[in-house]
């Protein structure tokens, strides 16, 4: 009988599947096989897709119960409280980061890196009274509003309050421009960002 060889992924990541319990008749093996994403790419697209989709899920459900309005008022909101909450906890969990416009640069990196993968940023500028970036790559949130057919009541980018967000949580008086250079059906897309001071 052949053994079957669990995936690097899952041996990486043990711990959050240490407390699973199988009945005796399934083959744990096989199963963790099958259905367990077999590389880290696979893992992250899937973890995304389904951030996709939990988000134009609910915008929708929420056009249907509240009216088309609701759709970009929910969809700022949320976003503007995301970019808060994650800059609250960067300014708790790390010390040396003092508020100010190259600090919202690196929680855009670390946004990038934990929370959106099909993005890629390439910095033009930084430093403490401007930062010029391009942030490029799949817009999933436009794939999957484009999907369900709610992304025309969307203002794009929806990342705007989330970097909003950011900046007003570190008490920063500054200007924020985003302009979509490139925004296709595929969801292929081009952000202009500017933050600078006022």
């Amino acid at each position: 009988m052949n053994q079957i060889q669990l995936p690097e992924t899952y041996m990486a990541l043990s711990d959050f599947r240490k407390h699973d319990i199988y009945l005796s008749e399934m083959n744990q093996a096989q199963i963790i096989a099958d259905f367990f994403p077999g590389t880290f790419t696979e893992l992250t697209q899937r973890l995304s897709d389904i951030t996709g989709a939990f988000y134009g899920g609910i915008l929708k459900q929420a056009g249907k119960l509240y009216g088309a309005e609701a759709i970009d008022q929910l969809s700022s909101t949320f976003m503007y409280d995301l970019g808060s909450r994650m800059t609250l906890r960067n300014l708790e969990t790390k010390s040396n980061l003092q508020p100010g416009i190259p600090a919202v640069a690196k929680i855009l990196i670390g946004a990038v890196f934990t929370s959106s993968p099909e993005y890629n940023f390439e910095f033009k500028e930084l430093n403490d009274h401007k930062g010029e970036l391009l942030i490029k790559g799949i817009d999933r949130y436009h794939k999957i509003t484009q999907s369900l057919q709610i992304a025309g009541l969307l203002k794009w980018p929806v990342i705007k309050p989330f970097i909003q967000g950011v900046c007003d949580t570190m008490g920063l008086d500054v200007l924020l421009e985003i302009k979509v250079l490139k925004l296709d059906p595929d969801s292929s897309c081009s952000y202009h960002v500017m933050i600078s001071e006022k």
